[in-house]
C-alpha cells in the first residue's frame, strides 16, 4: 500500500510559526557564534568585562562577516532540515527545484529595476509620514526609523563580495524557501491564490521589522511570489530577490542617485513597464502549457 502524503496546506499559525522559527533560527546561529568565538578566546571562564570590550573593539565585531552574514547562512543549515522534514522526501518537487529556462530568466529579472523604483518610493512616503508621528504622537518615538542610509552605513569598511553574500545571497535562498516555498505555497492550497499569495507577503514583510520598511516590502513579496506560481520554480523567485538586494546593497555602496527622491511619474512608467513583463511571461506560460 502506498503511502500517503502529508497535505500540502497550512494554516495561519502554522505560517506565523515558520515566520518566528525562521527569525528565531538565525538568533540561535548568532548565539552559537558569539559563544564559540568566547570560548575560543577566554576559555571556559566568564572573562572580564573590559577584556570583552577590549575583544570586541580590536575583532571590530559590528562589522565583521560572523556578524553581518553568517547568521544568514547559517540558518539554511537549520532550515533545509526543518523543510525537508516538514515536505518529505519529495520535498525538492513540492517546492520546485528545477532550475528555469533562459526565458524565464531574462523575463524575470526584467522585473527587478521596477519593482525596486516602486519599493523605494513606497519606503520615502512611509518614512515621511511614520517621522512624522513622531511630533504628534511622542509615545512612538521607541519605534524611531532609521533611513536606509543610515542602515547600510553601519558596513563602510566591509568588502563589497562579503555585502554580496551576506545581505543579497543569504537572505535571498533562506526567504524564498521558508516564505515561497513552504509558507506561500501552503496558504495557497488552502486559502486560494489571492489570500494565499496576501499571507505570505504579509508575513514576509512582518519579518523585515519597521513599518517603512513592512510597506515597501509588500509590492516585492506580491511580484515574488507571482513569479513563483508562474514559473513553478523557487530559483525565479531567488534570484529577483537577490538581484534586487545586490541594486539595493550597490546604490548605498556606491552613492548612486541614494540622495535623489524617487520620481512618482518614473515610478508610474516603470509600473507599466512591468506589467507589460509579466503579461509576455503569462502569455509564454500559457502558450506552453495551455494555461
Amino acid at each position: 500500500m502506498q503511502k500517503r502524503r502529508a497535505p500540502e496546506t497550512a494554516g495561519i499559525f502554522e505560517a506565523f510559526g515558520w515566520m518566528l522559527g525562521y527569525l528565531f533560527g538565525q538568533g540561535v546561529v548568532l548565539a552559537v557564534l558569539v559563544a564559540v568565538l568566547f570560548v575560543a578566546f577566554f576559555g571556559l571562564r566568564w572573562p572580564d568585562e573590559q577584556l570583552v570590550i577590549k575583544l570586541i573593539l580590536d575583532l571590530n565585531l559590528d562589522r565583521s562577516f560572523l556578524l553581518i552574514g553568517a547568521t544568514s547562512l547559517g540558518v539554511l543549515f537549520l532550515i533545509v532540515p526543518a523543510v525537508r522534514l516538514r515536505e518529505g522526501p519529495h520535498f525538492r518537487e513540492r517546492i520546485g527545484w528545477r532550475m528555469p529556462t533562459h526565458e524565464e530568466i531574462v523575463y524575470s529579472l526584467a522585473t527587478v529595476v521596477p519593482i525596486a523604483t516602486l519599493g523605494n518610493l513606497t519606503y520615502d512616503v512611509t518614512h515621511r509620514w511614520w517621522s512624522q508621528g513622531f511630533r504628534l504622537w511622542p509615545f512612538a518615538a521607541a519605534l524611531r526609523e532609521t533611513s536606509l542610509d543610515m542602515i547600510y552605513s553601519t558596513f563602510q569598511g566591509v568588502p563589497y563580495p562579503v555585502l554580496i553574500v551576506a545581505l543579497a545571497l543569504g537572505p535571498a535562498v533562506g526567504e524564498e524557501i521558508v516564505f515561497r516555498g513552504v509558507i506561500g505555497r501552503r496558504l495557497v492550497n488552502r486559502f486560494g491564490l489571492v489570500q494565499g499569495i496576501l499571507g505570505s507577503s504579509i508575513l514576509f514583510a512582518l519579518a523585515h521589522g519597521s513599518v517603512p520598511h513592512i510597506l515597501a516590502t509588500l509590492p516585492v513579496a506580491v511580484l515574488l511570489h507571482v513569479l513563483y506560481i508562474w514559473t513553478g520554480t523557487i530559483w525565479v523567485p531567488v534570484l529577483v530577490h537577490f538581484c534586487n538586494n545586490l541594486l539595493a546593497i550597490s546604490m548605498v555602496r556606491f552613492q548612486i542617485g541614494t540622495q535623489d527622491p524617487v520620481s512618482p511619474m518614473l515610478t508610474a512608467v516603470f509600473m507599466i513597464y512591468l506589467f507589460g513583463i509579466l503579461y509576455l511571461l503569462r502569455s509564454r506560460r500559457a502558450t506552453q502549457f495551455g494555461m
